[in-house]
Parts: structure tokens; C-alpha cells; sequence
């Protein structure tokens, strides 16, 4: 197994879901096992159903993983990377949030989350802007310098911006970006 890490950014909206999807159907195609975790600062996203034997388990204040077949779902009490205190707040709903976690944190974080993919070759982390990992950053359509600092390369579908020092591929390209990956993700 490869075991290596990269992370993905960019506005709401920008086209990561879209080149992370590309780039694990090609790693997938290629024999490789991918893992993804998608960032959802917000708690928005909704796993179980009241009165469904994984919410009633929740509720009571346990850890819980939905198991099955071809889908595993693992549902924390205690959210990884963040707080409760960032849900809702007025920042971060607005998007203007800058949460700067303490490195030991993120780090001890991400191992954690490592630890409950087991085997893979890669892992690609959707969001996430404050982990140390190696990152590409998604600009559709606008560019966006707040998202400079912590970018190493770009996927955009913009002829130029002011960040001509780090490498730049098209949304399209891909095999370039396996290259980069290849080349410049952490091995965890």
C-alpha cells in the first residue's frame, strides 16, 4: 500500500468534489484503493433517522458504526478537527471564519481519522485548509488569495493569477495531477 495523503480546497462551489471524484475514478480504475473524507464543518450532514436503532444509540451518547456489506458509516460523539463552538457561529456561517487549530491537535486528528480507513493507497482529503498536508487548491471561474498561504499547487480553469510559482494544472488534466500526487503527497 501506498499510504499517501493530499487535500483538496477552494471556495463552496469551486469544482472539488468534481476533481476529487475524477482523480479517484482514475486511481480506482487503476487497481489502487482510495479512501475520501469530506470536511463538513458545519454538522449539516445526517447519517441515521429518529426511531433507526443507529440514532437511538447516538442519543444515548455512544460512539456508533452503521456496518454493512458495501458501506460503513462511523458516527463520532466527538467530531474530529473543530469544535461544537464553530456550529453556527456567525463566521463560519458567513465563510469568514479563519480557525487555526494547534498543530499537535490537527496532527493527532488526522491520525485518528487514518486510523479508521486501515489499508489504502490513497487518501484525499476534501477541505480541511488547516491540516499539514500537501494540497492542491481548486479555483473555478474566480480566484481567491486568502487560499494562497497553504496551497502547493492549483486546479483551475483560469489563464493566470498571482501565484505563478507553484504548479498549475487544468481541471481536466488529470494524469498531471496523479503525477503531482505521486510525487508530493505525505506518506501516513
Amino acid at each position: 500500500m501506498k499510504r499517501l495523503a493530499v487535500a483538496v480546497s477552494g471556495k463552496s462551489g469551486s469544482g472539488k468534489t468534481t476533481l476529487i471524484s475524477k482523480i479517484a475514478k482514475t486511481l480506482i480504475e487503476r487497481g489502487f484503493k482510495v479512501a475520501i473524507t469530506k470536511h463538513d464543518p458545519g454538522d449539516k450532514a445526517r447519517f441515521d433517522r429518529e426511531g433507526k436503532d443507529s440514532f437511538v444509540f447516538g442519543s444515548l451518547g455512544a460512539d456508533v458504526a452503521v456496518v454493512s456489506p458495501n458501506r460503513t458509516t462511523i458516527l463520532l460523539r466527538d467530531g474530529l478537527f473543530g469544535g461544537s463552538e464553530r456550529i453556527g457561529s456567525s463566521s463560519h456561517d458567513s465563510k469568514s471564519e479563519e480557525f487555526s487549530p494547534k498543530f499537535e491537535e490537527c496532527d493527532a486528528d488526522l491520525k485518528t481519522l487514518i486510523a479508521y480507513f486501515g489499508e489504502f493507497d490513497y487518501l484525499i482529503v476534501e477541505g480541511l485548509k488547516f491540516i499539514p498536508l500537501p494540497r492542491i487548491t481548486v479555483f473555478r471561474d474566480e480566484f481567491d488569495e486568502k487560499y494562497l498561504p497553504f496551497s502547493d499547487a492549483y486546479a483551475s480553469n483560469l489563464d493566470e493569477f498571482s501565484d505563478a510559482n507553484k504548479p498549475k494544472f487544468g481541471l481536466d488534466e488529470i494524469e498531471n495531477i496523479i503525477k503531482w500526487i505521486d510525487n508530493n503527497a505525505k506518506k501516513v
